[in-house]
């Protein structure tokens, strides 16, 4: 393998990091701002302070966050390791 490819994987890798964190700090965001919107909304305050029912879709970015982390943190290791190994 070229040293060409050693950084495209850890490109990859950094990339998913960064799109991991910017994932999981837009669902705080998300979540912060739809539960804040029910307060001014609605009577019944109850669905704000125990979140319930659950909202599913709220948490959508959440996980894909974590996937992209755990995929980024993946791809860096690898790239790292076989960069170490070549060089």
């Amino acid at each position: 393998m070229s040293s060409v490819s050693y950084l495209a994987i850890l490109g990859l890798g950094g990339f998913f990091l960064l799109l991991g964190i910017i994932f999981v700090i837009w669902n705080k965001r998300e979540k912060e701002r739809y539960y804040n919107s029910i307060l001014l909304t609605q009577r019944d305050v109850k669905e704000s302070l125990t979140h319930d029912p659950d909202r599913p879709w709220l948490s959508a970015w959440q996980i894909g966050g974590r996937i992209s982390l755990v995929l980024g943190i993946m791809l860096l290791i690898a790239g790292g390791v076989l960069w170490l190994i070549a060089h």
